[in-house]
C-alpha cells in the first residue's frame, strides 16, 4: 500500500541564491547592501578616500553625518569597521574617508583594489542636525572631518545662518571640498588649524572665543579624538551650554590594562567573570562572545540591559548607577559589581 509522504519541500536560503547571482554580478543580492570600489586616492599621509558604486539595495535616503558599517574578509575571517559618509545623499556614488589604522582600514587603504566588492550596511547613527533655525558650529581633528562636510553642506544650502567650521590637522584632509565650499557660501567660516609634533595646537575658551564669538548661540557639533571631545565638553558645562553640544567618536575605546577587577554577571547565560575596564572586551577575554558591530559606541549592536550596578562610559565619564536600562558594552566599564541580561 502506497503511503502519503509527509515531505514538504523548503525555501531555498538566501545566503545560496546571494551565492549564485554574485556568479553573475558580484553586486546581486537578494537583500544585502553590497558596493564596488571604483577609486582610491590618498588625500593625506594617512588617509585615502574611498569611491563606492552600490547596488539598488541601499537607500540613498540617508541623513548627513550618518555612517555606514563596512565588512571585509581578511585572511578568511570577516571583520566590520565603521566609516562616516563624506559624500551626499544626492551624489550618484558614496564616498569614505579612511585613516589608516586598525585592521579594516589598513586593509582598505593597503591591500584592497579597484573593483573589489564590498558588503555594507544601511546608512545609520543620530551624529545629524537637529534644529533647522539655529546657525551652526562644527569642530574636529584628524579623521573626524568626515561627518563634519555632508553636515556643513547640508547646513549651507538650507538657510543663510552662520556656519563654522574648526578644524585641527597636522595634514589636512577633504582640504580642497572645504575651500570650495567656502568660496561658494560668504556665510561659511573655515579655520583650518595645522598643527605638528613639535608646535601641538590646542583648543581652549581663548581659541574659541577668538574664532567664534557668538558660539552659546550655535548648535555644535564635535567629533574628534578623546582630548579635543573633552575640552569642548569642559567648556560647554562650566559655560551653560551642554543643550547645544552634540559629540561623536570614531575612534575605539582605548582598553585599560590596569583597571580595577569588578564581578561582572551575564544572568540569562549564568556566566560570571572579572570586568576590567571595557566591559566587551573583558567578556572576550573570558571566552564569551556578545553581539558587536563598531566597538565604538555608535552602531548600536552591544546595547543590552543592565539589571544592576554601575558602569562608567568611557567616552563621556558619565556613571550610571540606574537598574533596568540599557548601555552600550563597548563603552561601558563596570565600577561595581553589575549584572546584566544576557
Amino acid at each position: 500500500m502506497l503511503q502519503t509522504s509527509n515531505y514538504k519541500p523548503h525555501w531555498i536560503r538566501e545566503d545560496f541564491v546571494d551565492f549564485v547571482l554574485a556568479k553573475v554580478n558580484p553586486l546581486w543580492t537578494l537583500r544585502r547592501s553590497m558596493a564596488k570600489i571604483e577609486n582610491i586616492e590618498p588625500i593625506a599621509d594617512d588617509m585615502i578616500k574611498l569611491t563606492l558604486s552600490t547596488n539598488s539595495k541601499f537607500s540613498r535616503k540617508y541623513q548627513p553625518g550618518q555612517f555606514v558599517m563596512v565588512t571585509v574578509r581578511i585572511d578568511g575571517v570577516q571583520h566590520q569597521r565603521a566609516y562616516s559618509l563624506v559624500s551626499y545623499p544626492t551624489e550618484s556614488h558614496i564616498v569614505l574617508g579612511i585613516k589608516k589604522q586598525g585592521r579594516v582600514s589598513n586593509y582598505l587603504a593597503n591591500d584592497a583594489r579597484v573593483g573589489e566588492v564590498l558588503e555594507i550596511t544601511a546608512a545609520m547613527g543620530e551624529f545629524t542636525l537637529k534644529k533647522h533655525d539655529h546657525p551652526v558650529l562644527l569642530i574636529s581633528a584628524g579623521s573626524g572631518i568626515t561627518p563634519m562636510i555632508p553636515l556643513a553642506r547640508q547646513a549651507l544650502e538650507r538657510s543663510k545662518l552662520p556656519v563654522t567650521l574648526i578644524y585641527y590637522s597636522r595634514d589636512p584632509a577633504f582640504r580642497a571640498e572645504l575651500e570650495t565650499l567656502a568660496a561658494k557660501y560668504s556665510h561659511f567660516k573655515l579655520h583650518i588649524i595645522v598643527d605638528s609634533a613639535d608646535k601641538p595646537a590646542f583648543f581652549d575658551e581663548d581659541t574659541l572665543d577668538q574664532l567664534c564669538v557668538d558660539a552659546k548661540y550655535r548648535e555644535t557639533y564635535v567629533c574628534a579624538a578623546p582630548g579635543l571631545m573633552k575640552a569642548t565638553r569642559q567648556i560647554w558645562q562650566k559655560r551653560g551650554w551642554n543643550d547645544k553640544l552634540t559629540q561623536e567618536s570614531f575612534l575605539p575605546v582605548t582598553v585599560s590594562d590596569d583597571a580595577q577587577a569588578v564581578p561582572v554577571n551575564f544572568r540569562r547565560s549564568m556566566q560570571e567573570f572579572e570586568g576590567r575596564g571595557n566591559l566587551l572586551a573583558s567578556a572576550e577575554a573570558a571566552g564569551l562572545k556578545p553581539s558587536f558591530g563598531c566597538r565604538m559606541g555608535i552602531c548600536n549592536t552591544c546595547v543590552c540591559t543592565k539589571v544592576s550596578g554601575a558602569v562608567r562610559n568611557q567616552l563621556t565619564g558619565e556613571i550610571n548607577d540606574q537598574n533596568n536600562v540599557q548601555i552600550k558594552l563597548c563603552v561601558s566599564e563596570a565600577v561595581s559589581p553589575v549584572e546584566i541580561d544576557l
